[in-house]
């Protein structure tokens, strides 16, 4: 029968270019007997103002809502309740869409699907006590909605017919067994608690989800083994643990899986956890395996040939770990399926043959660390599928064959840095579609040819280039970050940096480049059509006002021959955190508006130029400098008093990796093998050079935390700021070859992070403050050629300083005294004449001085115990008058008998 009632609408996306534009019509409310309303992925397509439309929830006779994908924004109406037959209902938004309550969702009793995704959910309190009440719901995903463990969770479950139920990626942070309503979901085929803050120890309950087939659990602070109550999961077919802190022997994890799915699991990732031991021999037993993550662990032996059994594998990640020995052709046989291989960060030695032809077309391979050289892999050559490709410190001393540049064009990721390879960079470089090239740490010569199109991060470092800067790109949006440092580039910095409005990160140190920064004020003025023939009217703006902002984070020029005053490009650089002009011959003065212009900056370093002027006082603007190096220049005037007042040096700063606190440079030059180096925060300082304890040293690492100030080698006078003693941060600080008097400030004894203090040559006067006794990690203090005076203070931290040559950190200072000196402080002579030292060194003094005290603490121990204890009092005299008549009777008895014997002799 025909009714002539519109009872389903469904206008779906299938493609982007198909999306629907506009507003959601009112005139649907017409539409009262609709049941099914599809209009997901309909990007264009918005309701009133953005929101999700209200009268939708007049469409009461609907069962099926599908809206995902469109951008909408505002709260989520609490109308949804009205729609009480609805069995199907999806609400994933990427837009800004949240809710604050769901008291609306109870009345969707009948509700069988449910997806909230992106919706934002972080003000809802007792959300499971409400999805709780969906009796007949079967799938639940609410990813990415900013749900915590606030409200009752509820200790049993209504949820009994859920089969599919997804919350990662949220901040629901509680131990593992107290998510007590997922026990009670026996139907449950798949699970993702992912990328939450669930913690504790794996729960024996979670063998009772029997029908589970997808158990996902990475990203979380999950500890120790697996339980041993699996057994019964025969369905499960993907297993992630990935990023947890699993812990204990591979064979044992392997045992504790559920024997009984081995022949039908096809993932396994257990990558970024805490396990060790080898690969069994017997892991061919699971045939169905297309992904085995076992990456940065701390797995060691060899790797077992019967990996190859498993034909099914097109990802094999064994990376970071501590594994060794031959990988041979016998290993990969049978992996004609391979995508994927990483084995980059062990200590594999390949044996491959020139002529082998693997059985594989990869898409990503990550080699390095693996011995390959020292000729370069021919086997790659038919490996044209590749986008991804690291041969990192392979040990290859070759030059690149022709090939590979043709073999590899449209690779997006080329690594070969760290190796010994020579020879030039091929003339069709800028025909490839890398977006990320790494030749960084090798022998490359000869000039750069055109970049590819599509370069975002480009090492060129510590080769031997030569030629002008490469920084004439066709696409200059694109580059993020150049690394050139350490080269023989020469010529001038080009003007096309002006243009390079990405670029976060430019590393051009250890060059021979002369002249100017470009002033790219300047440049786009004259672009822009400013110029002779089109002057600007006297009410505009000059060019050097322009707002021509560029996004560089990193800029080091160091050890160069640029000559220049201070650059007018950082001005337009308000994302500036790390400055480094030192050894070039820049000269003027610090601009008054460093402050204001360069509100991010953490470190500055104008080392080794010709700098001149006061410190300006507006360096209090940048509150997070941390490193400040003005030394060997010409800076006259006092320290600013506000100089160490800033949060980078008042705040202690800690690592952002606790775990692994000591980084290597290898750590910045090498991109995980499994990140997409585009997304890759590549954009770091390789290393900083810096001058404490008295020597020059290379701080290396992705983040450097040296809080330090240097202002040594000036002509810099007054005295030293009392407001010194905040900067609890500070690590080391070093004023030595300048001018200032005045008394060391005894606030200095509050820098307790302090491990190096340079103060020498100087015209310092007064006593050495005693606090700096109290500075626990200071273990490097030179005070030397000053005019200081008094006793040098004592303590355990200054006595530990400069074993060899104490007396170093003090020469120079004619009016100080005492140890380590050989000076004696006046009034000393006459306590030190009562020290006499005896034939065998010992001093006795000392020796009758304790001798005194024992005897007297002696009879002070024995006169209070009968003064004050009556009973001992009385104990003590009835013995000593015993023992006073047993002598009194031994003297007489034996007075008797000698006189006895004398009158019988006579």
């Amino acid at each position: 029968m025909t009714t002539g009632h519109v009872i389903e609408l469904d206008l779906h996306a299938r493609y982007i270019r198909s999306s629907l534009q506009g507003e959601i019509s009112s005139s649907i409310e017409a539409l009262e007997h609709l049941q099914h309303l599809d209009l997901a992925r309909n990007y264009g397509l918005t309701g009133p103002r953005g929101r999700l439309p209200d009268f939708i929830g007049s469409l009461r006779d609907l069962r099926y809502l599908n809206l995902s994908g469109l951008i909408f924004s505002g709260r989520v109406p609490h109308q949804l309740g009205n729609l009480s037959r609805l069995r199907y209902l999806d609400l994933r938004c990427y837009g800004g869409l949240h809710s604050n309550d769901l008291s609306w969702l109870p009345q969707l009793s009948l509700l069988k699907y449910l997806d909230m995704s992106y919706v934002d959910l972080s003000a809802v309190i007792g959300w499971v006590d409400t999805v709780n009440t969906l009796a007949s719901l079967e799938v639940l995903r609410l990813t990415w909605c900013s749900l915590n463990n606030t409200g009752h969770f509820v200790s049993r479950s209504n949820l009994t017919r859920l089969k599919i139920l997804d919350i990662s990626f949220n901040s629901i942070e509680m131990q593992f067994d107290a998510v007590s309503w997922v026990w009670d979901a026996t139907s449950l085929e798949y699970l993702n608690l992912g990328y939450n803050g669930i913690y504790g120890p794996f729960p024996a309950r979670l063998g009772n989800l029997s029908s589970l087939q997808v158990l996902q659990l990475s990203s979380n602070h999950l500890k120790g083994m697996i339980p041993d109550t699996l057994t019964s999961l025969c369905s499960l077919r993907t297993f992630e643990l990935a990023r947890n802190d699993v812990q204990g022997d591979m064979t044992e994890f392997i045992n504790r899986l559920p024997r009984c799915s081995w022949s039908q699991l096809q993932v396994l990732c257990l990558g970024h956890n805490n396990i060790t031991g080898s690969l069994p021999d017997w892991i061919n037993g699971m045939t169905s395996l297309s992904t085995l993550d076992l990456g940065f662990n701390r797995l060691t032996g060899a790797l077992t040939t019967s990996i190859s059994t498993l034909s099914n594998l097109t990802n094999l990640n064994l990376g970071y770990n501590q594994m060794d020995g031959l990988i041979t052709r016998d290993h990969f046989s049978k992996l004609t399926e391979l995508q994927e291989l990483h084995l980059s960060a062990n200590f594999f030695t390949m044996d491959l043959n020139s002529d082998w032809i693997p059985p594989f077309r990869l898409q990503s391979l990550g080699l390095g660390s693996c011995r390959i050289g020292p000729g370069f892999p021919r086997w790659l050559k038919s490996q044209r599928n590749i986008s991804s490709l690291y041969l990192s410190n392979n040990g290859i001393a070759d030059t690149v064959p022709d090939w590979f540049w043709t073999v590899f064009t449209k690779a997006q990721v080329l690594d070969l840095s760290s190796n010994n390879i020579s020879g030039t960079l091929p003339a069709t470089l800028g025909q490839m579609h890398t977006s990320f090239l790494d030749i960084s740490s090798n022998q490359f010569s000869g000039s750069v040819p055109p970049l590819p199109q599509e370069i975002g991060v480009l090492d060129l470092s510590r080769n031997s280039l030569s030629g002008p800067l490469p920084l004439n790109v066709s696409s200059p949006i694109l580059i993020d970050s150049l690394y050139l440092f350490e080269n023989h580039f020469t010529g001038t910095i080009p003007a096309s940096l002006c243009q390079m409005k990405s670029l976060t990160l430019l590393d051009i140190g250890n060059n021979m480049i002369t002249g100017q920064l470009p002033r790219c004020s300047e440049n786009m003025a004259s672009s822009s059509g400013i110029g002779p023939s089109n002057t600007p009217s006297p009410d505009s703006d000059s060019s050097s006002d322009m707002p021509l902002s560029m996004s560089i984070r990193t800029l080091r020029l160091d050890n160069n021959r640029l000559s220049d005053e201070f650059p007018l490009l950082l001005q337009n650089c308000p994302e500036l955190t790390f400055i480094d002009l030192g050894q070039n011959k820049f000269f003027g003065s610090i601009p008054a508006w460093i402050g204001q212009k360069l509100p991010q900056l953490k470190f500055m370093r104008l080392r080794s130029n010709m700098f001149s002027g006061y410190i300006p006082t507006q360096l209090r603007g940048l509150r997070h400098l941390q490193y400040l190096d003005l030394a060997h220049n010409n800076f006259s005037g006092t320290i600013p008093r506000s100089l160490l007042n800033m949060d980078g040096v008042t705040k202690t700063t800690e690592l952002a990796t606790q775990d692994n606190p000591s980084i290597t440079s290898n750590d910045i030059a090498a991109v995980d093998d499994e990140q997409d180096p585009s997304s890759y925060e590549y954009g770091m300082i390789d290393s900083i050079f810096v001058v404490t304890k008295g020597q020059g040293r290379e701080y290396v690492g992705r983040f450097i935390y040296m809080v330090s100030l240097d202002l040594s080698c000036n002509h810099l006078t007054g005295d030293i700021p009392k407001s010194i003693g905040p900067s609890s941060g500070l690590v080391n600080m070093n004023l030595s070859l300048n001018h200032l008097t005045g008394k060391i400030p005894e606030s200095i004894g509050s820098m307790y992070s302090l491990e190096s203090l340079d103060l020498s040559k100087n015209q310092l006067s007064g006593q050495i403050p005693s606090g700096l006794s109290d500075l626990t990690l200071l273990s490097y203090l030179n005070l030397s050629y000053n005019n200081l005076s008094g006793r040098i203070p004592s303590g355990h931290q200054l006595d530990t300083l400069s074993p060899d040559d104490p007396a170093s950190m003090y020469i120079g200072n004619i009016d100080l005294c005492g140890p380590p000196l050989p000076k004696n402080c006046p009034g000393n002579h006459k306590m030190e004449s009562h020290f006499a030292t005896n034939e065998e060194g010992t001093e006795t003094m000392p020796f009758c001085f304790g001798l005194s005290v024992g005897f007297v603490a002696g009879l002070w121990v024995v006169f209070c115990s009968l003064l004050f204890k009556k009973t001992w009092r009385s104990i003590y005299f009835r013995l000593f008058d015993e023992l006073c008549n047993k002598i009194y009777v031994l003297v007489a008895v034996n007075w008797a008998r000698m006189t006895g014997k004398a009158t019988t002799a006579d």
